[in-house]
């Protein structure tokens, strides 16, 4: 059976990603779900953009989902009044990746890449978003600003099918993390933001999770 895998807030970590991709023993029949934030504040965004490229060019199952770093990139893009906001957020980070001063200056495969993100991603399993959603909406796929922001939520599974929530965006304790695994049935959520990028004792570590069999492997950040 082909394995869904979620990945959340990569930023950059591309030394990381790749061990964990060994170390979950990644098949090109997988589907993996990047739930956001794959740039910025790590060294190694172009590299992290690169092998998402040769995974898309290959055919292999890969569905990207946008973060607010995604969303900052996009809008210093479109308004150049918004670069500073987003160099500030990480974004000199991945600049300096591909040896450029500007968000112009980034290849336009890259650009186009990161525009085609989509907002969330559903299956039979989950549902996948960067953030939240904004259950106070009957519609919770309308507020497309929760979705790259949201800190909290107060989740309808009546809403979501039943279906848990499996998000990013919010740095959380590892001991945080496997507690909402086990409880996901109850709770209908998982956060699993272990915050890569920040060396700090119950983080620093890259997570994938497997909403099939309700369990993760952890790799500690290597870049």
């Amino acid at each position: 059976m082909s394995r869904t895998i979620a990945i959340s807030d990569i930023h950059g970590c591309f030394l990381t990603l790749e061990k964990l991709l060994h170390n979950i023993n990644y098949q090109p029949t997988d589907h993996l779900v990047i739930l956001g934030d794959s740039i910025d504040r790590g060294p190694r965004s172009k590299e992290v953009l690169d092998l998402f490229l040769s995974m898309q060019v290959k055919g292999q199952a890969l569905t990207i989902l946008r973060g607010n770093h995604e969303v900052m990139f996009l809008d210093a893009l479109r308004d150049p009044g918004m670069e500073p906001r987003f160099i500030r957020a990480g974004g000199d980070a991945m600049l300096r990746s591909f040896g450029v001063r500007s968000v112009w200056d980034v290849p336009i495969v890259y650009s186009d890449m990161i525009r085609k993100t989509i907002d969330y991603f559903k299956d039979e399993n989950a549902l996948y978003v960067h953030a939240g959603f904004n259950f106070s909406n009957e519609d919770i796929f309308f507020d497309r600003e929760s979705m790259y922001w949201e800190r909290e939520m107060d989740i309808d599974p009546v809403k979501t099918g039943g279906r848990p929530v499996i998000h990013g965006h919010t740095p959380t304790l590892l001991t945080s993390i496997e507690k909402m695994i086990r409880l996901r049935d109850l709770d209908h959520e998982i956060n699993i933001d272990n915050g890569c990028v920040f060396e700090r004792e119950g983080f620093n570590q890259l997570i994938a999770y497997f909403p099939q069999t309700n369990h993760f492997v952890v790799q500690k950040n290597c870049d």
